[in-house]
């Protein structure tokens, strides 16, 4: 299979876990008859700088023209308000990037760094958010003047009944029983339109449990009780709150992951963190949210399950041994970000010689 993926590094600790990312995709291209094409498509706050924009048209063709897209990360120190930020949110709307994939694993070697009491973990942390990527608030339509301003949270049927059908067919295609949906139909006129839809798709998913949950008791039910949840289904806004908020509880936002997915399209893979110019090349940053993006990539744009796994099999064996300062244990090494993904890399490469 031959692919072509674009590359945009970005900006802070970007360069850094995307090399690590793309280290994987070359060992994955060495040993199996996956062949990777790499295309730079500069974006962010330093080619704002040097070029007047953070998504130069050459990058964007760039990125059209490829059958996926790994990205860093993007943003930088004084720069204007919204404009590193523009590439990612262009990048989703023109490509209708419509699903935000944001899968939450605790894995064992991590239960340590989880902040939570074990009685909150319980059988464990697992939960794939299946968020709406390209309507709501989001979208941007409103106005600012001095002493007021407005944003319109526009929904449609067609916008709410994909990404939900996707969620149900993510669910049943992974072999999970639960899904939640989760907004505010107690006051939100657009989030009664969302459970209205929510439940004219559910009957045709009879095997599968629903429940609805209003966005606030979420927050604090997604604290107590974690284990409870399995594909939790919302729209654009609430999804990036509740996806950051259960990402903590995996150890690190270094450790997440995700994919800004249109099905049968170009798609966005990217770790959730942001660019943390702080600790730009101290070559501290972790990696593996990255690492599991180019998971997701392989799974969801290649059809590639098996490698995909062997990809999360690496990481949870990597952790036995060793792991970057974000989520350190007192009797493991502290690697760099390239001893990382040296380490992890040296993992997958066992797997796919077998």
């Amino acid at each position: 299979m031959r692919k072509t993926i674009a590359i945009t590094k970005g900006d802070g600790i970007g360069p850094e876990v995307i090399d690590e990312g793309l280290k994987i995709l070359k060992l994955i291209s060495n040993y199996t008859d996956n062949e990777f094409i790499f295309k730079e498509a500069p974006a962010g706050g330093a080619i704002w700088k040097e070029k007047g924009e953070s998504l130069p048209k050459k990058s964007f063709e760039t990125i059209k023209s490829s059958d996926a897209l790994l990205f860093g990360a993007i943003g930088l120190p004084g720069l204007p308000q919204g404009v590193a930020e523009f590439a990612i949110f262009k990048i989703r709307q023109d490509l209708d990037l419509y699903v935000n994939l944001r899968p939450i694993k605790l894995y064992d070697a991590l239960r340590d760094r989880c902040p939570l009491k074990e009685e909150f973990i319980g059988n464990g942390i697992n939960i794939t958010f299946v968020r709406e990527n390209t309507e709501g608030l989001y979208k941007n339509i409103g106005y600012l003047k001095d002493d007021e301003a407005q944003n319109i949270m526009p929904y449609t049927r067609k916008g709410c009944e994909r990404i939900i059908k996707y969620a149900f067919d993510y669910a049943t295609n992974n072999n999970y029983s639960k899904i939640t949906s989760v907004d505010k139909a107690n006051l939100l006129k657009t989030s009664q339109l969302w459970r209205n839809i929510f439940h004219e798709i559910a009957q045709d998913y009879p095997l599968l449990k629903i429940e609805d949950i209003y966005i606030d008791a979420f927050c604090q039910w997604l604290i107590r009780t974690p284990y409870m949840y399995e594909i939790v289904v919302t729209e654009n806004m609430f999804g990036d709150i509740i996806s950051d908020e259960g990402a903590f509880l995996i150890g690190s936002l270094g450790m997440a992951s995700s994919g800004n997915i249109h099905p049968g399209k170009v798609s966005m893979y990217e770790p959730i963190h942001g660019s943390a110019p702080d600790i730009a090349g101290k070559g501290i940053a972790n990696p593996i949210g990255t690492i599991l993006s180019v998971k997701l990539m392989m799974q969801e744009s290649f059809d590639q399950t098996t490698i995909g796994n062997e990809i999360e099999k690496s990481v949870e064996d990597a952790l036995l041994e060793g792991r970057t300062v974000d989520i350190k244990h007192p009797n493991l090494k502290i690697l760099s970000t390239k001893e990382m993904g040296d380490l992890i890399s040296e993992k997958l490469k066992i797997l796919l010689k077998k």
